[in-house]
C-alpha cells in the first residue's frame, strides 16, 4: 500500500496539467453558455415566456450552470492533488536523506530516527477525502443538471402555471436545494485539501527541525569518535619483560 501511494504521487505533475486542462475546459464552456444566455435574453419577456424553442435554449443555460461549476472545481481539487502530492515528496526524501546520513556514520554515532509523524497520514486522508467530496458533488451536480434540463425545457408559462405538489414543481424544488448545498459543498472538499497541505509543510518542518537537531550531535559523536581511534593509534605498547 505504502509502495503503491509513494508511486502514485510521483505522478503529481500529470494531476497539476490535467486539473489545469479542466480548468481552462470550464472556462471556454462558460464563455459559450454565456453567449447562449446572451441570445436568450436579448428577446423580449414576452417571447421568452411562451417560446418553446427559447425554453431549450434555457435548458441548455440552465443546466450547464448547474454542473460547471463543479466540473472548474474538480479541475482545482486536482491541481490541490498535484501539489499535496509534491509536498509529500518532498517529505519522504527528508526522510530518505536522514537515513543515508545514519547509514553512513559509525554505529557508535548514530541517533535513532524518529518515527513518522502522524501528520502524514492527516495529509494523505484529508487528501482523498477532499477528493471524495468534489467527485461525489460533481456526480450529483450531474443528475441534478439532468433534471434542470427537464424542468426547464418547459416555457416560463408552463413552470408558472404548474399546479402545487405536481411534478415539474417537485423537480424545480429539487434543484434549487441540491443547489443550494452542492454551493457549500464543493467548498468544504476544497478546505480538506488546505488542511491536508498545511499537514504536509508540518511534516517538512517536523524533519527539517529534526535534521537542524541531530547533525550538529552526529559531527560531536563523529569526532569523538575519531579522537578515541586516533589516541588509542599512537597508545604506546606495552613494555616486554626482560
Amino acid at each position: 500500500m505504502e509502495k503503491m501511494l509513494q508511486s502514485m504521487m510521483k505522478q503529481y505533475k500529470w494531476f497539476i496539467v490535467m486539473g489545469a486542462m479542466i480548468v481552462m475546459l470550464a472556462l471556454v464552456i462558460g464563455a459559450w453558455n454565456a453567449s447562449n444566455a446572451a441570445d436568450y435574453y436579448a428577446a423580449d419577456k414576452a417571447t421568452r415566456d411562451i417560446s418553446a424553442e427559447l425554453a431549450q435554449d434555457r435548458a441548455v443555460i440552465e443546466s450547464t450552470i448547474v454542473w460547471l461549476p463543479y466540473f472548474k472545481f474538480l479541475g482545482v481539487a486536482m491541481i490541490l492533488a498535484g501539489i499535496v502530492m509534491a509536498v509529500g515528496l518532498i517529505g519522504l526524501k527528508l526522510q530518505t536523506l536522514g537515513k543515508e546520513v545514519m547509514s553512513s556514520v559509525p554505529q557508535s554515532a548514530r541517533l535513532p530516527i524518529p518515527p513518522r509523524p502522524k501528520s502524514v497520514m492527516v495529509m494523505r486522508m484529508f487528501m482523498m477525502l477532499g477528493m471524495l467530496i468534489i467527485i461525489v458533488g460533481f456526480i450529483v451536480s450531474l443528475f441534478t443538471a439532468a433534471t434542470a434540463y427537464d424542468v426547464f425545457g418547459h416555457t416560463v408559462k408552463e413552470i408558472d402555471s404548474a399546479q402545487t405538489a405536481s411534478t415539474l414543481l417537485n423537480d424545480l424544488a429539487t434543484v434549487h436545494s441540491n443547489e443550494a448545498w452542492l454551493e457549500a459543498l464543493k467548498f468544504v472538499g476544497v478546505a480538506f485539501f488546505f488542511v491536508s497541505i498545511v499537514s504536509g509543510l508540518h511534516t517538512i518542518v517536523f524533519a527539517l527541525q529534526y535534521q537542524q537537531k541531530a547533525i550538529p550531535q552526529v559531527v560531536q559523536k563523529v569526532k569523538t569518535v575519531d579522537s578515541l581511534e586516533l589516541n588509542q593509534g599512537f597508545a604506546p605498547a606495552p613494555a616486554s619483560g626482560d
